[in-house]
């Protein structure tokens, strides 16, 4: 019995695969190019190269064989020897020095095709300029693209100053400003659009990642009844004596999730321990002392909540040296676990526990000037009974 042919790769599959190839072989960036954006934008460049080396290209192939005694201008050969060492640079660390080159190299080409009088058609000399522009807008911020597309077009409208005996009158270059003018505003146009819509898509993701890590906080604390309430309500406190404190920006961000998350290695802990209504002995101080570990070792392959870990993490570290689980004194505890250490204290003194009452507000400000120097940083000690009298 024969066996039936095996069925060939069709040819939509070949070129398929022969273009991932080529899409390899040609753009793709150096392996010593780390970070996701820096590969994509130095991806780009090199796509952008190549194709404007093709259109260049087959415009001076198109002028040649249909313009008689037309030869390829020494400023567009020196053009392409740069476009090509700029591709090969775009492809390395030094993506940044390729796209400055590329912006300068642009428009020096395009005024040394004016200037020298190689030009066969000025408005679609000028029109080169427009690439440029787009380039910019790609790479640079708003302001930068409007300094670099206006302050272009104002130097060709210097031309008839610069050049009298190439461009006569004003005329011969008002249309290619008009229209590189209109280039570069929508240029800005679309910058600003597109850093609106990345900027309300990190909202939407924050807020959807703030939810996730309030829903692992109230997991936590149905689990344990006897901290009912306790993430939430160190929150605001935390974020307040952390702005007392001198953090700002991302670090709040930081110190919220950090503050949330601060006791989630408390999951690992048996029903046991965790729910025991009395003290704890030793060996059961031995395993509930392993809750920072473990939640830095549950959530430090999650990158964007990396710099929240060291409150998860350094918590229960003390100024003098005591805590654990590092042994961390002084300022080796990071400054967020510093001011989240005082709130959590606080927090927990005032509250009802299953082995004991919740301490008076006075008994609680003693307690924590009596360890200031020692379980608590006494600069985030006196800046915390500043914020509450």
């Amino acid at each position: 019995m024969s066996l039936p042919p095996m069925p060939s790769a069709s040819p939509l599959k070949f070129l398929q695969g022969l273009a991932s190839r080529l899409e390899r072989w040609l753009v793709s960036p150096s392996q010593k190019i780390v970070g996701k954006t820096r590969r994509r934008n130095a991806r780009l460049l090199s796509i952008f190269l190549l194709c404007l080396f093709l259109l260049f290209l087959s415009i001076n192939l198109v002028y040649l064989f249909s313009v008689p005694g037309y030869h390829i201008p020494a400023a567009d050969l020196i053009g392409y020897a740069f476009m090509l060492l700029t591709y090969l640079i775009s492809r390395t660390r030094f993506t940044g020095v390729a796209l400055v080159v590329l912006l300068v190299m642009f428009p020096m080409n395009v005024f040394d095709n004016v200037l020298e009088g190689t030009s066969l058609n000025l408005m679609a000399t000028l029109s080169f300029l427009i690439p440029s522009f787009i380039l910019a807008s790609i790479f640079l911020n708003p302001w930068a693209t409007a300094a670099y597309g206006y302050g272009i077009n104002a130097l060709v409208l210097l031309l008839p100053l610069l050049a009298p005996q190439r461009v006569s009158t004003l005329s011969q270059v008002l249309g290619s400003v008009s229209v590189g003018t209109v280039v570069v505003t929508l240029c800005i146009i679309w910058i600003v659009h597109r850093n609106r819509i990345e900027r309300d898509h990190q909202v939407e993701l924050k807020a959807v990642y703030d939810a996730t890590l309030e829903g692992w906080s109230r997991a936590l604390e149905i689990r344990d009844q006897g901290t009912e309430g306790h993430s939430q309500r160190v929150v605001d406190l935390t974020l307040r004596l952390g702005r007392a404190s001198g953090l700002h920006g991302t670090d709040l961000d930081a110190l919220y999730r950090g503050a949330l998350l601060h006791d989630i290695g408390k999951m690992a802990i048996p029903d046991a321990i965790l729910l025991k209504p009395s003290a704890l002995d030793e060996a059961e101080w031995k395993v509930m002392r392993t809750h920072p570990t473990i939640a830095y070792n549950m959530l430090a392959a999650i990158a964007f909540l990396r710099p929240a870990l060291v409150i998860p993490a350094c918590h229960h570290e003390w100024w003098n040296g005591q805590g654990y689980p590092g042994g961390l004194s002084g300022e080796q505890i990071p400054l967020p676990a510093r001011v989240f250490a005082v709130v959590d204290v606080w927090d927990a003194l005032l509250s009802d526990r299953p082995y004991r009452q919740a301490w008076t507000r006075e008994a609680a400000v003693q307690y924590l000037q009596e360890q200031s120097g020692k379980q608590f940083d006494p600069q985030i000690v006196e800046r915390f009974l500043a914020l509450n009298p």
